[in-house]
């Protein structure tokens, strides 16, 4: 049988790279302190004016009431909001709408193709973001694939925490991102209890494209971070050296990672077995769906297609017993509008390639799971993880084969193993993710 060749798309399209494409945001300390806050929220409204203003229950497993998602903006109002001159401009949109009645609608200079808005009216009360993470619903129609950052002057403009995230679709489509941070000027004297502008920048992932963009955001909110950053281990296509390899190392730190296999590929040379699958989830792992699009990526299939092909794989790994059917890793990591709209109705959640850490909680509705590859730069790796630990969020690096001529080395594999046990990190699958209360 044909199988899916790997790294395809990010060769064509030079990608993005992991460093400084990232996206996703726990920050600083603190936080509700349990990390077992799980999923009734409730009201959903804003005040309008920006500013945190309401705030979502949630209910932990001993019953009680924390704090959940807290709408800091609904740009129900732009007048805190600007374009940055020359570089674009801001409108309100009453068609194009996340929640509420309107979103902020941003089209991009002419000349940079950048659209970037901005919010400085904190005057001598700023915005407190210490203890929590960030989450914004982002919507593209002019580029299949776009840049996102969300930017806190935490103080000024010399303590600047950037969040990335690069999304290979879906166009058109309403979008959560839950935001992690990607570079920090100054960490050591950041302070994300003052912060007194926020700005937003969209942009193409072609820095050569001759359209300017056109976005909207909706629908900022912030989220109680838990007490410890988390990471998740993450590898592709269900192959061979993911159990002698990958598999036998974590074992030895107590790390469960989490396979997305090519069902139709179990027991074929250079594949996993069942009895292989069956011990890993003995040892915590997760077995979640690959669909197999061989050659394709899968927003080139179409809809009824890519359906069945998501259906076969989540169906195969239910009958056998598999919790991780509930989750998807994106076959080529581009996700259409079809594709993005399948995934939300087939799957609690779906994994693809977004070269950033994501915020913790991870608010599930509408969103996906950035992940980055790990083998791409050891250096870049451990940064993220390191922001794992510092912002309370979640890394997740993405592996294929591990040892060979075309796989990480499984010396400098093991080196990031070594480098996450010494870190204030916890390891973690979507599975117990769900159990800790941090898919809400």
């Amino acid at each position: 049988m044909r199988r899916q060749t790997r790294r395809t798309f990010l060769t064509t399209v030079g990608a993005a790279g992991t460093a400084g494409l990232a996206g996703c945001n726990a920050l600083s300390k603190g936080g509700d302190g349990n990390g077992t806050t799980s999923t009734t929220p409730s009201n959903n409204s804003t005040t309008g004016g920006g500013g945190e203003t309401t705030t979502e229950e949630t209910t932990t497993e001993d019953g009680s009431q924390n704090s959940g998602p807290t709408v800091f903006d609904g740009f129900e109002k732009l007048g805190q909001w600007h374009a940055i001159e020359q570089q674009g401009t801001l409108k309100k949109s009453t068609k194009e709408k996340y929640q509420g009645s309107q979103s902020a609608h941003i089209l991009g200079s002419k000349k940079t193709k950048e659209g970037k808005i901005f919010r400085a009216n904190f005057g001598s009360k700023p915005a407190n973001m210490a203890g929590k993470n960030l989450s914004l619903a982002f919507k593209c129609t002019s580029h299949d694939f776009a840049k996102i950052a969300v930017q806190l002057y935490a103080p000024d403009q010399g303590h600047i925490v950037e969040m990335k995230r690069t999304l290979y679709g879906p166009k058109g489509k309403w979008v959560r991102v839950n935001l992690g941070v990607t570079s920090a000027q100054r960490q050591k004297t950041v302070d994300l209890s003052t912060v007194y502008e926020i700005h937003v920048v969209g942009r193409p992932v072609d820095g050569n494209s001759s359209k300017p963009i056109e976005f909207y955001v909706d629908d900022l909110k912030t989220v109680p971070a838990p007490k410890q950053g988390m990471v998740m281990l993450t590898f592709d296509d269900g192959l061979k050296s993911h159990y002698t390899k990958a598999f036998k190392k974590m074992q030895k730190y107590g790390f469960p990672g989490v396979d997305a296999v090519i069902t139709e590929a179990i027991y074929d040379d250079g594949f996993l077995t069942q009895s292989q699958m069956r011990e890993m989830t003995r040892n915590g792992w997760d077995m979640i769906c690959h669909p197999n699009a061989q050659a394709s990526p899968m927003n080139k299939i179409p809809r009824k297609e890519q359906e069945k092909l998501m259906k076969q794989s989540k169906g195969w790994l239910k009958q056998y017993g598999y919790e991780g059917h509930k989750y998807m890793a994106v076959p080529k990591n581009v996700v259409g509008p079809n594709t993005f709209e399948l995934a939300q109705k087939h799957f609690d959640l779906t994994l693809s390639f977004g070269a950033s850490p994501n915020a913790l909680p991870v608010i599930k509705k509408d969103t996906i799971l950035s992940r980055m590859y790990g083998d791409s730069s050891l250096a870049t790796t451990k940064q993220m993880i390191d922001y794992a630990e510092r912002y309370k969020q979640l890394t997740v690096p993405l592996f294929h084969r591990i040892g060979g001529k075309d796989g990480i080395s499984e010396k400098d594999f093991e080196k990031i193993l070594k480098y996450i046990k010494k870190k204030n990190v916890k390891v973690v699958t979507p599975s117990s993710l769900k159990k800790q209360g941090l898919l809400i």
